[in-house]
């Protein structure tokens, strides 16, 4: 079965959770802190809608070791990785001063012009993200609420609780590496791996999958066969993901297509060119990488780049290999056909994905 059937009514579930779940925190703050339900306001509109893969991958990583049906009590694990991502987004935002996501502004955005609404006093800009800096912490405890508060044995929450801390913390890593590459005069491709392997495999795709089999009771030796695929999917994912952050539909995207080029984003596109391309395609994509203010043309100009010196070929055929590789990990997670095709399914479309 294609995953996207097999989760449909399980997304459906989490979104409806989810959206209980808000509103209870929105009401039982309003009356004794007002801000601290603006806040979760705020998370609530940030994560609502989306794939919810991570959310999914729970289902998925239980389902492969449990014989019984437990989409009920899985729903707030699920949203528990799902309030997670967001709260990591809200915080990336920040770091990458981005100020869309979602077609919409971003939290750290909004919150700046409440303060421009409301207050003189002080930098609209600090506030901004002093309280998203606040809204993603409220995030990750609200998870961390969500898994203890679910009707899971007390052994396998402190466990599930404990993988997420790991993930979490090894995510950490990979935010620290990648800021501290951006003031790198040069960065290579192992680099760029090194980061999509911390910041985006494990919470992304093997955490979450891991915290579904724990609850469901699998063995430490089980658990590591999800690295064996969770690991090359995640860099595939993040690759197609920076290809379309370049080349990708501005309205499918939530976000201007140019957002990495202003940023200087670390990326696989970036230092192929660095390593292959000619000598004026190098000099040329060092003067337009990390501008600001980037005209359409420019962007164009990058793309153009990218196509020629041979960088978005290499990218695509890394992330297709990739993807290829965690298909040869799916049997040994589940005998399960069914599970199987789930996987394999999901395997394809990280790499032709849209958005």
């Amino acid at each position: 079965m294609n995953f996207q059937i097999y989760l449909k009514p399980y997304t459906e579930k989490i979104n409806q959770f989810s959206e209980e779940f808000f509103k209870a925190k929105i009401s039982e703050t309003k009356k004794t802190a007002p801000l601290a339900s603006q806040i979760w306001q705020e998370i609530k509109n940030f994560t609502n809608g989306g794939k919810k893969i991570r959310g999914g991958l729970v289902k998925i990583g239980f389902d492969s070791f449990s014989g019984e049906t437990a989409d009920k009590k899985l729903l707030p694990i699920s949203t528990a990785l799902e309030l997670t991502h967001g709260a990591i987004l809200i915080h990336d935002d920040i770091i990458d001063q981005s100020d869309f996501r979602h077609n919409r502004p971003t939290v750290h955005r909004q919150f700046q012009k409440y303060h421009l609404s409301n207050y003189q006093k002080g930098s609209a800009s600090h506030y901004g993200e002093s309280m998203a800096i606040v809204s993603g912490i409220i995030g990750y405890y609200g998870a961390l609420s969500l898994i203890e508060k679910s009707s899971f044995p007390d052994k396998l929450k402190l466990k599930a609780i404990g993988q997420l801390a790991e993930f979490m913390t090894t995510t950490g890593y990979g935010e620290g590496i990648d800021v501290d590459l951006s003031y790198h005069s040069e960065i290579k491709q192992q680099d760029v791996l090194t980061i999509h392997t911390y910041k985006t495999a494990y919470y992304t795709f093997i955490g979450p999958l891991k915290i579904g089999a724990i609850l469901a009771g699998a063995k430490n030796t089980d658990l590591q066969k999800f690295e064996d695929f969770g690991l090359p999917l995640g860099i595939a994912f993040q690759l197609q993901d920076d290809i379309l952050g370049i080349f990708g539909n501005e309205e499918k995207l939530g976000k201007p297509v140019g957002d990495d080029i202003r940023e200087g984003k670390n990326t696989l596109l970036f230092t192929r060119v660095l390593e292959k391309g000619s000598s004026n395609q190098v000099k040329r994509i060092k003067e337009l990488w990390g501008k600001k203010e980037i005209s359409m043309k420019e962007i164009e100009e990058v793309r153009d780049i990218f196509n020629k010196s041979g960088s978005l070929a290499y990218s695509k055929k890394l992330a297709n290999e990739l993807a290829a590789k965690s298909q040869k990990a799916i049997t040994k997670i589940t005998k399960n056909k069914n599970l199987q095709e789930v996987l394999s399914t999901l395997s394809a479309f990280v790499v032709k994905r849209e958005k």
